[in-house]
This record gives C-alpha cells, sequence and structure tokens, in this order.
C-alpha cells in the first residue's frame, strides 16, 4: 500500500502518470497528517510530513525507511531555474518520472 499526504485526486493523478500501479494507494491528508505522525515523520514545526518512503510488510514489520528533509532555502548558491515547459524542465520531469517509476517497481518486488 502506498500511502501519500495529498488529496485522492492527486493520487489517481499521480497513479495515472506512472501507468498505473500495482498496489493500492491511501492518502493521508485528513485526519491531516495522522498516518504520518504514526511513523514519526510528520513535521510539528511546519506543519506537514516530511516526503518518506516507509515499506511495511504484511506482518506489520518496518522492512525500509528513507526520510527527505526538506527545508526552506535559506541562501548560498542560487539554485537554478527552468522555464515551465521548457527543455530543461522536460529534462527534468522526465529524469524525476523515471526514478519514481525505478521505486515503484522495486517495491512491486517486494511482494
Amino acid at each position: 500500500m502506498g500511502v501519500l499526504c495529498d488529496s485522492v485526486y492527486t493520487l489517481k493523478a499521480w497513479a495515472d502518470s506512472l501507468g498505473g500501479v500495482k498496489y493500492p494507494l491511501a492518502s493521508d491528508y485528513w485526519p491531516h497528517g495522522a498516518v504520518s505522525r504514526l511513523y514519526g515523520v510528520f513535521n510539528e514545526e511546519i506543519g506537514r510530513p516530511e516526503r518518506s518512503i516507509i515499506v511495511v510488510d504484511a506482518g506489520g514489520i518496518i522492512r525500509y525507511i528513507e526520510v527527505a528533509t526538506i527545508r526552506r532555502y535559506t541562501g548560498g548558491e542560487s539554485p537554478s531555474l527552468s522555464r515551465l515547459g521548457g527543455t530543461d524542465w522536460a529534462k527534468t520531469r522526465a529524469r524525476v518520472k523515471k526514478a519514481v517509476q525505478e521505486i515503484a517497481q522495486e517495491l512491486d518486488k517486494l511482494d
């Protein structure tokens, strides 16, 4: 099962963008962050969960956790920006989509 912190409509769009997924998806959208709090990845300071991957087997045993702590940009080198719909944006989007598909395939193998 995949649990995302977005609305069910966003989950459907995300799954469709991957060509579908072989596991059920659930939303941790409301009550706000209930599942992410349970697994300790809800950040109370900023009011949202950290982006996380938590693999729990059928017996309820956590087999894998990865947490990507996202913080506001506070200075230093200027981040590179690209125009939505531009060539750089399309390349980045394709690269990220491929990486997400690879993660989904790896998760499918855990069945």
